[in-house]
């Protein structure tokens, strides 16, 4: 199964395999209190003025808080 998984992820090609990785890091980050809510929505004030330009990419990779799901994964040993 591991390997089947595997074959896919290597299989995709690199700017879906980069944003499918950046998008979950980003998810299991916050559900784990590692990155800061704030940190990730999109400001223009702060974009501009402070040139915290992470913030136009980091509002498109946040999903949702990982609840259950983040314990079913680890359990499968997927995480």
């Amino acid at each position: 199964m591991a390997q089947a998984v595997e074959e896919w992820y290597k299989q995709m090609p690199i700017i879906t395999r980069t944003y499918l990785t950046a998008a979950i890091v980003t998810t299991i980050g916050f559900s784990l209190d590692i990155i800061s809510p704030y940190d990730l929505y999109l400001n223009p004030r702060l974009v501009v003025k402070q040139y915290q330009i992470w913030r136009v990419v980091t509002n498109f990779l946040y999903f949702r808080k990982m609840g259950n799901s983040l314990a079913i994964l680890q359990n499968f040993g997927l995480l």
